[in-house]
């Protein structure tokens, strides 16, 4: 080796990736940003992970091809749930079979309209 090459000092992971795969580079910081907005608004965890692939051109080793893969687990939010009913048929319903209902379906059907939030009645006939 000579003295250059000795005292030459490794170089920085993040420059390799700039300078050889651009793209990426800017991709992975994107990712990185949706990532962090996900991990906010959800509070788990999430991952990226950057796969580079290495293969030789030729028979001497002289270059190398290289290719990447990104992949982000995202956490994901949580899912509220539903309350069904069973029926005799094995069927799931919304209502209790096994209750009598407070109004007829016609009540329910002619009923004024209504802001369900608030239960105020929009307009009187």
């Amino acid at each position: 080796m000579s003295k250059d090459e000795t005292q030459k000092k490794p170089g920085s992971f993040a420059a390799f990736l700039a300078s050889t795969r651009p793209k990426t580079d800017l991709e992975l910081h994107d990712e990185l940003t949706k990532l962090v907005a996900a991990i906010e608004e959800t509070g788990k965890g999430g991952s990226i992970t950057l796969t580079l692939e290495l293969k030789p051109i030729d028979d001497a080793v002289s270059a190398l091809k290289v290719n990447d893969k990104i992949t982000v687990k995202r956490p994901e939010k949580n899912r509220q749930g539903s309350i069904t009913y069973v029926d005799r048929d094995h069927t799931l319903s919304r209502r209790d079979p096994s209750s009598m209902p407070l109004f007829d379906d016609d009540d329910i059907r002619n009923a004024p309209a209504h802001d369900p939030a608030t239960g105020e009645i929009k307009e009187l006939d």
